[in-house]
């Protein structure tokens, strides 16, 4: 296994597009205040919190990488962990026979058993080879009538999603027990980069077939809350992939002093279709299958 702090071998960056199919729902943990008109059974008005979601600096909705990471990795997870052979893992780190290990002995375990999973996305031994950028909102979603009778935010491109808390011992509704949460609309398109380091064949393919979990019609990854609601729901199109390796270095450092940039879009770009540059992985996947008893 060659790991991230190793000699360099290669560089990628992924760069694609996710266009959410429903809303969206990724919170931040804060609420802001909003008077609503009272009701034939209160005499005053009542103060109900609206549950935020994380936008950037600009006020508009974003992914967080932390969460895109998070949602590929637990996917994966999902799919390969009851298969053998280090697909899928995600042991307990604070158990004593891990913290009892020393650092030769954590090497050794992330080169013969550690998981493809943790091999990739890091363990307390081994920082993740891929780092997930935070994803952008690229366009504008006009409002369909329906939202302006939800508090749409035309700037702020989003909605008010008003429901009741159900009691979980009934499930029925709780009387005057009203929550409310804001969500980005359907439509929205967000600019994903991931960038990865001394990724193999199969770790990169590995990864292209995390992410087309979003277009899977069986078992649809999804991000963010309320997903048993249907929310979250993206489509994934990858858009481009570029990859410097070893022996384009020097060529590159020549291409970036030339241009006076020497950012990812100097990388060369790697040519094939996300179906193409799944099957080292496929095939892998193939093969350590074959060898089980």
């Amino acid at each position: 296994m060659i790991f991230k702090g190793d000699d360099f071998v290669n560089r990628y960056r992924l760069e694609g597009e996710l266009c959410a199919l429903t809303p969206t729902h990724i919170g931040t943990g804060e609420t802001r205040s909003e008077k609503r008109p009272k009701s034939k059974d209160d005499t005053q008005e009542q103060e109900h919190k609206i549950d935020l979601i994380a936008r950037n600096f600009k006020g508009l909705p974003f992914l967080p990488g932390s969460a895109l990471r998070g949602v590929v990795r637990h996917y994966l997870l999902q799919i390969f962990r009851s298969f053998k052979h280090r697909l899928a893992d995600d042991p307990n780190f604070e158990q004593e026979k891990f913290r009892a290990l020393e650092q030769p002995q954590q090497v050794a375990y992330m080169q013969n058993e550690a998981s493809l999973v943790e091999q990739l996305f890091g363990t307390p031994f081994s920082e993740s080879k891929v780092e997930f950028w935070d994803a952008p909102a690229l366009n504008e979603v006009k409002a369909p009538p329906d939202y302006i009778e939800k508090g749409w935010d035309q700037n702020g491109q989003s909605y008010v999603v008003r429901s009741v808390a159900i009691n979980p011992e009934t499930g029925a509704a709780e009387a005057h027990k009203l929550y409310a949460f804001e969500v980005a609309p359907p439509g929205l398109r967000y600019h994903v980069n991931i960038v990865g380091q001394n990724l193999t064949t199969e770790e990169l393919g590995f990864l292209l077939f995390g992410l087309h979990g979003f277009g899977s019609e069986i078992f649809p990854l999804t991000i963010g809350a309320m997903a048993g609601r249907g929310f979250g729901r993206m489509r994934f199109e990858l858009k481009n992939i570029y990859r410097v390796e070893r022996a384009d270095l020097k060529n590159w450092i020549n291409l970036a002093a030339a241009s006076n940039h020497a950012g990812y879009n100097m990388l060369p770009k790697v040519k094939g279709s996300i179906e193409q540059l799944v099957k080292p992985f496929k095939d892998a996947f193939h093969e350590r299958m074959r060898r089980i008893p």
